[in-house]
């Protein structure tokens, strides 16, 4: 099976659905934008996808991340504007995947006391 060109994909679209095809080029540009947002902010630990699967965190990469941040963090010169900047949208970062990290080990105890009471029954 040849995966298709995502020119043949857009022009298909549009032929069967009797639109443009900018306009399905505009609504598949649009869908996959809001797809990399939801996977950049870290809103959630998984993020579901019609058709191509779920995307879940690992907690390894979230704690590596941390770690990595936390080291740049004090490489920063915090003295110039441009320091003190990064400084704030680092700590920011970091806040973020703490929380998820956070979320991510109620989700594993939660399912871990499912389990407990499953085979209890």
């Amino acid at each position: 099976m040849n995966p298709k060109s995502h020119k043949v994909f857009k022009e298909g679209i549009a032929e069967k659905v009797g639109v443009h095809p900018s306009a399905v080029d505009e609504f598949v540009n649009f869908y996959y934008e809001k797809v990399r947002e939801n996977l950049s902010t870290l809103t959630s630990t998984n993020i579901f996808l019609d058709g191509l699967g779920t995307f879940s965190l690992r907690k390894m990469k979230v704690k590596k991340a941390i770690i990595k941040n936390k080291s740049y963090l004090g490489d920063l010169e915090k003295t110039t504007y441009n320091g003190y900047n990064k400084t704030i949208l680092i700590k920011d970062k970091i806040e973020t995947l703490e929380n998820i990290l956070l979320s991510m080990e109620e989700l594993a105890s939660a399912r871990e006391n499912f389990k407990n009471k499953r085979n209890e029954i």
